[in-house]
Protein backbone atom coordinates (compact mmCIF):
# COMPACT_ATOMS: atom_id res chain seq x y z
CA UNK A 1 0.00 0.00 0.00
CA UNK A 2 1.42 3.32 -1.38
CA UNK A 3 1.74 6.15 1.49
CA UNK A 4 -0.59 8.89 0.86
CA UNK A 5 1.45 12.70 0.14
CA UNK A 6 2.15 14.87 2.89
CA UNK A 7 0.47 17.89 3.39
CA UNK A 8 1.70 21.00 4.35
CA UNK A 9 -0.45 23.72 5.29
CA UNK A 10 1.40 27.25 5.72
CA UNK A 11 -0.27 29.79 7.43
CA UNK A 12 1.29 32.98 6.19
CA UNK A 13 -0.23 36.21 7.60
CA UNK A 14 0.74 38.47 5.06
CA UNK A 15 -0.77 41.85 4.62
CA UNK A 16 1.41 44.50 4.37
CA UNK A 17 4.48 42.89 3.33
CA UNK A 18 5.89 39.85 1.74
CA UNK A 19 8.07 38.06 4.48
CA UNK A 20 5.95 35.24 5.76
CA UNK A 21 4.82 34.14 2.32
CA UNK A 22 8.28 34.46 0.90
CA UNK A 23 9.74 32.57 3.88
CA UNK A 24 6.92 29.83 3.35
CA UNK A 25 7.56 29.83 -0.30
CA UNK A 26 11.29 29.21 0.57
CA UNK A 27 10.39 26.27 2.53
CA UNK A 28 7.50 24.59 0.27
CA UNK A 29 10.42 24.70 -2.19
CA UNK A 30 12.40 22.75 -0.93
CA UNK A 31 9.85 20.10 0.43
CA UNK A 32 8.91 19.75 -3.16
CA UNK A 33 12.65 19.32 -3.54
CA UNK A 34 12.78 16.54 -0.82
CA UNK A 35 8.98 14.72 -1.55
CA UNK A 36 8.02 15.88 -5.17
CA UNK A 37 4.25 14.97 -4.22
CA UNK A 38 3.85 16.65 -0.83
CA UNK A 39 0.73 18.47 -1.22
CA UNK A 40 1.31 22.23 0.00
CA UNK A 41 -1.61 24.73 0.40
CA UNK A 42 -0.66 28.34 1.38
CA UNK A 43 -3.63 30.24 3.53
CA UNK A 44 -2.71 34.39 3.46
CA UNK A 45 -4.25 37.39 3.44
CA UNK A 46 -2.96 39.17 0.65
CA UNK A 47 -3.59 38.95 -3.24
CA UNK A 48 0.51 38.93 -3.72
CA UNK A 49 -0.65 35.41 -3.51
CA UNK A 50 -1.68 35.03 -6.97
CA UNK A 51 1.25 36.32 -8.25
CA UNK A 52 3.68 34.63 -6.24
CA UNK A 53 2.05 31.02 -5.55
CA UNK A 54 1.16 31.32 -9.01
CA UNK A 55 1.02 27.44 -10.09
CA UNK A 56 3.49 26.22 -8.58
CA UNK A 57 1.52 26.10 -5.11
CA UNK A 58 -2.18 26.36 -4.31
CA UNK A 59 -3.43 28.82 -2.03
CA UNK A 60 -6.21 30.49 -0.18
CA UNK A 61 -6.91 34.21 0.53
CA UNK A 62 -8.88 34.74 3.91
CA UNK A 63 -11.11 38.48 2.75
CA UNK A 64 -12.26 38.49 6.72
CA UNK A 65 -8.72 40.67 7.39
CA UNK A 66 -9.97 40.84 11.30
CA UNK A 67 -11.25 37.02 11.98
CA UNK A 68 -9.86 34.81 9.64
CA UNK A 69 -13.25 33.03 9.79
CA UNK A 70 -12.28 30.55 6.94
CA UNK A 71 -9.26 29.03 8.40
CA UNK A 72 -11.14 26.25 10.90
CA UNK A 73 -12.93 25.22 7.50
CA UNK A 74 -9.69 25.40 5.45
CA UNK A 75 -7.92 23.39 8.21
CA UNK A 76 -10.95 21.22 8.12
CA UNK A 77 -11.15 20.30 4.20
CA UNK A 78 -7.56 20.09 3.50
CA UNK A 79 -6.93 17.86 6.72
CA UNK A 80 -2.68 18.45 7.17
CA UNK A 81 -0.38 16.71 8.38
CA UNK A 82 1.82 20.08 9.55
CA UNK A 83 0.19 23.34 9.87
CA UNK A 84 3.07 26.17 9.91
CA UNK A 85 2.60 29.25 11.43
CA UNK A 86 5.06 31.86 11.08
CA UNK A 87 6.12 34.92 13.29
CA UNK A 88 2.28 36.07 14.23
CA UNK A 89 0.90 33.86 17.15
CA UNK A 90 -3.28 32.83 17.16
CA UNK A 91 -4.83 35.79 18.72
CA UNK A 92 -8.39 34.04 19.13
CA UNK A 93 -10.04 30.68 19.62
CA UNK A 94 -11.20 30.76 16.23
CA UNK A 95 -7.32 30.89 14.69
CA UNK A 96 -6.55 28.35 16.78
CA UNK A 97 -9.46 25.41 15.89
CA UNK A 98 -8.60 21.51 16.29
CA UNK A 99 -5.42 20.49 13.63
CA UNK A 100 -5.54 16.98 12.56
CA UNK A 101 -2.03 16.88 12.53
CA UNK A 102 1.27 18.76 14.02
CA UNK A 103 2.32 22.09 14.42
CA UNK A 104 5.24 24.29 13.40
CA UNK A 105 5.84 28.13 14.24
CA UNK A 106 8.71 29.82 12.78
CA UNK A 107 9.96 32.47 15.47
CA UNK A 108 11.49 35.29 13.73
CA UNK A 109 13.83 37.75 16.52
CA UNK A 110 11.36 40.59 17.30
CA UNK A 111 12.13 43.12 19.74
CA UNK A 112 12.43 42.54 23.18
CA UNK A 113 9.01 43.12 24.69
CA UNK A 114 7.18 41.04 21.71
CA UNK A 115 9.79 38.70 21.61
CA UNK A 116 8.98 38.08 25.48
CA UNK A 117 5.28 37.80 24.52
CA UNK A 118 6.14 34.88 22.30
CA UNK A 119 7.80 33.35 24.44
CA UNK A 120 4.81 33.51 26.91
CA UNK A 121 2.42 32.79 24.70
CA UNK A 122 0.30 29.88 25.79
CA UNK A 123 -0.25 28.90 22.36
CA UNK A 124 3.60 28.04 21.81
CA UNK A 125 3.18 25.33 24.34
CA UNK A 126 1.58 23.15 21.78
CA UNK A 127 3.32 23.68 19.53
CA UNK A 128 5.64 20.75 18.44
CA UNK A 129 8.62 21.91 16.75
CA UNK A 130 9.59 25.56 16.16
CA UNK A 131 12.19 26.86 13.61
CA UNK A 132 14.34 29.97 14.37
CA UNK A 133 15.45 31.09 10.83
CA UNK A 134 18.71 32.65 12.37
CA UNK A 135 22.11 31.66 13.59
CA UNK A 136 22.01 31.49 17.55
CA UNK A 137 24.19 34.88 17.78
CA UNK A 138 22.02 36.59 15.84
CA UNK A 139 19.04 35.72 17.15
CA UNK A 140 20.72 37.00 20.37
CA UNK A 141 18.01 35.47 22.72
CA UNK A 142 18.17 32.56 25.20
CA UNK A 143 15.29 30.04 24.60
CA UNK A 144 13.01 29.19 27.65
CA UNK A 145 13.37 25.88 29.10
CA UNK A 146 10.18 24.70 28.09
CA UNK A 147 11.05 25.09 24.23
CA UNK A 148 14.54 23.96 24.32
CA UNK A 149 13.97 20.61 23.11
CA UNK A 150 11.55 21.34 20.61
CA UNK A 151 13.75 24.69 18.68
CA UNK A 152 15.76 24.31 16.06
CA UNK A 153 18.55 27.12 14.72
CA UNK A 154 18.36 27.16 10.91
CA UNK A 155 19.83 30.05 9.50
CA UNK A 156 18.26 32.77 7.45
CA UNK A 157 15.37 30.86 5.25
CA UNK A 158 15.81 32.76 1.66
CA UNK A 159 16.05 32.29 -1.67
CA UNK A 160 18.68 31.73 -3.56
CA UNK A 161 19.86 33.86 -6.36
CA UNK A 162 20.36 31.98 -10.00
CA UNK A 163 21.88 32.80 -13.87
CA UNK A 164 19.10 32.17 -15.75
CA UNK A 165 16.68 34.23 -14.27
CA UNK A 166 19.05 36.85 -13.93
CA UNK A 167 19.90 37.02 -17.46
CA UNK A 168 16.15 36.77 -18.13
CA UNK A 169 15.73 40.00 -16.50
CA UNK A 170 18.54 41.94 -18.28
CA UNK A 171 16.63 41.06 -21.09
CA UNK A 172 13.39 42.12 -20.05
CA UNK A 173 14.94 45.39 -18.67
CA UNK A 174 17.03 46.00 -21.72
CA UNK A 175 20.21 46.21 -19.54
CA UNK A 176 23.58 47.34 -21.89
CA UNK A 177 26.50 46.42 -20.70
CA UNK A 178 28.26 49.72 -19.04
CA UNK A 179 25.17 50.79 -17.62
CA UNK A 180 24.97 51.53 -13.53
CA UNK A 181 21.96 49.48 -12.43
CA UNK A 182 20.89 51.67 -9.22
CA UNK A 183 17.39 49.61 -7.39
CA UNK A 184 15.41 51.00 -4.72
CA UNK A 185 12.70 49.08 -3.22
CA UNK A 186 10.81 49.03 -0.39
CA UNK A 187 9.89 45.20 0.04
CA UNK A 188 6.25 44.77 0.05
CA UNK A 189 5.15 48.39 0.15
CA UNK A 190 2.19 47.51 1.96
CA UNK A 191 3.48 50.15 4.52
CA UNK A 192 1.87 52.53 3.11
CA UNK A 193 3.08 55.64 5.33
CA UNK A 194 6.33 54.51 5.56
CA UNK A 195 6.65 53.35 1.90
CA UNK A 196 5.67 56.64 0.39
CA UNK A 197 8.31 58.46 2.92
CA UNK A 198 10.86 56.01 1.30
CA UNK A 199 10.11 56.93 -2.52
CA UNK A 200 10.01 60.58 -1.93
CA UNK A 201 13.73 60.64 -0.33
CA UNK A 202 14.34 58.08 -3.42
CA UNK A 203 12.90 60.68 -5.75
CA UNK A 204 15.05 63.73 -4.02
CA UNK A 205 18.51 61.43 -4.23
CA UNK A 206 17.67 60.64 -8.08
CA UNK A 207 16.80 64.58 -8.87
CA UNK A 208 20.27 65.30 -7.45
CA UNK A 209 22.47 62.32 -8.84
CA UNK A 210 21.00 61.64 -12.85
CA UNK A 211 22.75 64.00 -14.64
CA UNK A 212 25.86 63.00 -12.78
CA UNK A 213 26.24 59.61 -13.70
CA UNK A 214 26.11 58.28 -17.54
CA UNK A 215 23.93 55.44 -18.42
CA UNK A 216 22.10 55.41 -15.00
CA UNK A 217 19.54 52.67 -14.65
CA UNK A 218 17.46 53.27 -12.15
CA UNK A 219 14.49 51.24 -11.40
CA UNK A 220 12.13 51.85 -8.34
CA UNK A 221 10.13 48.93 -7.45
CA UNK A 222 6.79 49.61 -5.70
CA UNK A 223 6.11 46.49 -4.62
CA UNK A 224 2.57 44.46 -5.09
CA UNK A 225 1.15 45.55 -1.90
CA UNK A 226 1.78 49.52 -2.64
CA UNK A 227 -1.73 50.96 -4.08
CA UNK A 228 -0.46 54.36 -4.57
CA UNK A 229 0.21 56.33 -7.83
CA UNK A 230 4.19 57.85 -7.94
CA UNK A 231 4.68 60.84 -9.71
CA UNK A 232 6.95 59.89 -13.26
CA UNK A 233 10.49 61.59 -13.26
CA UNK A 234 12.76 61.88 -16.22
CA UNK A 235 15.60 58.85 -15.71
CA UNK A 236 13.46 56.61 -13.56
CA UNK A 237 11.70 53.29 -14.29
CA UNK A 238 8.69 52.55 -12.03
CA UNK A 239 7.99 48.89 -11.68
CA UNK A 240 4.92 47.57 -10.28
CA UNK A 241 6.43 44.69 -8.55
CA UNK A 242 9.35 41.54 -9.66
CA UNK A 243 8.59 38.20 -8.58
CA UNK A 244 12.31 37.87 -9.41
CA UNK A 245 13.43 40.65 -7.02
CA UNK A 246 15.78 38.18 -5.41
CA UNK A 247 17.75 37.97 -9.04
CA UNK A 248 17.14 41.86 -9.81
CA UNK A 249 19.39 42.80 -6.34
CA UNK A 250 21.99 40.26 -7.64
CA UNK A 251 22.61 41.99 -11.39
CA UNK A 252 22.60 45.58 -9.87
CA UNK A 253 25.34 47.74 -9.31
CA UNK A 254 23.66 49.34 -6.15
CA UNK A 255 20.64 48.66 -4.05
CA UNK A 256 18.87 51.40 -2.02
CA UNK A 257 15.95 49.61 0.95
CA UNK A 258 14.43 49.56 3.71
CA UNK A 259 15.66 47.16 6.34
CA UNK A 260 13.76 44.27 6.15
CA UNK A 261 14.48 40.33 7.12
CA UNK A 262 14.30 39.06 3.30
CA UNK A 263 15.72 42.15 1.86
CA UNK A 264 18.75 41.95 4.22
CA UNK A 265 19.66 39.17 4.03
CA UNK A 266 19.35 38.48 0.45
CA UNK A 267 21.35 41.30 -0.64
CA UNK A 268 24.06 39.83 2.11
CA UNK A 269 23.46 36.74 -0.26
CA UNK A 270 24.10 38.24 -3.62
CA UNK A 271 26.80 40.24 -1.82
CA UNK A 272 25.49 43.39 -3.21
CA UNK A 273 26.33 46.82 -2.12
CA UNK A 274 23.80 48.84 -0.65
CA UNK A 275 22.44 51.93 1.27
CA UNK A 276 19.85 51.20 3.51
CA UNK A 277 17.33 53.56 4.98
CA UNK A 278 15.52 51.49 7.96
CA UNK A 279 12.20 52.22 8.35
CA UNK A 280 10.68 51.56 12.05
CA UNK A 281 8.20 48.81 12.87
CA UNK A 282 6.26 47.41 15.82
CA UNK A 283 7.93 44.24 16.23
CA UNK A 284 11.17 44.38 13.93
CA UNK A 285 14.10 46.06 14.70
CA UNK A 286 15.06 47.02 11.28
CA UNK A 287 17.83 49.47 12.49
CA UNK A 288 19.68 46.86 14.55
CA UNK A 289 19.78 44.40 11.53
CA UNK A 290 21.34 47.07 8.99
CA UNK A 291 24.14 48.54 11.58
CA UNK A 292 25.37 44.99 11.65
CA UNK A 293 26.21 45.18 8.09
CA UNK A 294 27.61 48.46 8.73
CA UNK A 295 29.84 47.89 11.10
CA UNK A 296 31.45 45.28 9.60
CA UNK A 297 31.94 47.86 6.27
CA UNK A 298 29.48 45.67 4.18
CA UNK A 299 26.75 48.38 3.63
CA UNK A 300 25.79 52.49 4.34
CA UNK A 301 22.74 53.41 6.89
CA UNK A 302 20.84 56.56 6.53
CA UNK A 303 18.06 57.97 7.72
CA UNK A 304 15.21 58.91 5.26
CA UNK A 305 16.05 62.91 5.99
CA UNK A 306 19.38 62.52 4.53
CA UNK A 307 18.56 62.54 1.06
CA UNK A 308 21.56 65.45 0.00
CA UNK A 309 24.12 62.99 2.15
CA UNK A 310 23.21 59.76 0.15
CA UNK A 311 23.35 61.41 -3.36
CA UNK A 312 26.58 62.35 -2.55
CA UNK A 313 27.51 59.08 -1.49
CA UNK A 314 26.42 57.40 -4.66
CA UNK A 315 27.85 59.98 -7.19
CA UNK A 316 30.97 59.39 -5.40
CA UNK A 317 30.88 55.21 -5.07
CA UNK A 318 29.93 55.86 -8.82
CA UNK A 319 33.16 58.22 -9.30
CA UNK A 320 35.77 55.75 -7.68
CA UNK A 321 34.93 52.25 -8.68
CA UNK A 322 37.62 50.86 -5.60
CA UNK A 323 34.97 51.86 -2.94
CA UNK A 324 32.55 49.32 -4.90
CA UNK A 325 35.10 46.74 -5.75
CA UNK A 326 36.69 46.98 -1.75
CA UNK A 327 32.98 46.57 -0.46
CA UNK A 328 32.55 43.40 -2.91
CA UNK A 329 35.78 41.96 -1.83
CA UNK A 330 34.81 42.37 2.00
CA UNK A 331 31.61 40.34 1.21
CA UNK A 332 34.20 37.52 0.82
CA UNK A 333 34.39 37.07 4.57
CA UNK A 334 31.04 37.00 4.82
CA UNK A 335 29.40 33.58 5.33
CA UNK A 336 25.88 32.93 5.37
CA UNK A 337 23.95 29.57 5.68
CA UNK A 338 21.08 30.11 4.76
CA UNK A 339 18.30 27.15 6.30
CA UNK A 340 15.82 26.72 3.58
CA UNK A 341 16.97 22.81 3.39
CA UNK A 342 16.88 22.08 7.31
CA UNK A 343 14.07 22.98 8.17
CA UNK A 344 12.20 21.49 4.67
CA UNK A 345 13.87 18.33 6.13
CA UNK A 346 12.58 19.32 9.88
CA UNK A 347 9.31 19.77 8.57
CA UNK A 348 8.66 16.78 6.46
CA UNK A 349 9.77 14.47 9.57
CA UNK A 350 7.41 16.01 11.60
CA UNK A 351 4.88 14.87 9.00
CA UNK A 352 5.99 11.15 9.29
CA UNK A 353 5.78 11.42 13.07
Amino acid sequence: MTDKPKRFLFNAHNRRGLGHLMRGLNIAREIRNISNDADILFYTRSESATELCGDQFDYFIEEDLEHNQHWASVIDHFQPDVVIYDTLLPKEAVDTPPCPGRTAYIMRKCKPDRQQEIFNHPFLASIDLILIPHEPVEFGYSLPDAHITKATFVGPIIRHAETQPQQMLRDKYKLQPGEFLLTSTVGGGGFEDKALAFFATIFEIHQQIHTKIPKLRHLVIKGPNFTNSLPQLEGIEIIDSETEMVNLLAISNLVIAEGGYNTVNEIRLAKTPAIFLPSERNYDDQRERVLELKDKGLAFVYTQNDGNLIAEQIVKLFSDKTLLTNLRHRYANDSILTGNRAAAQKLVALASI
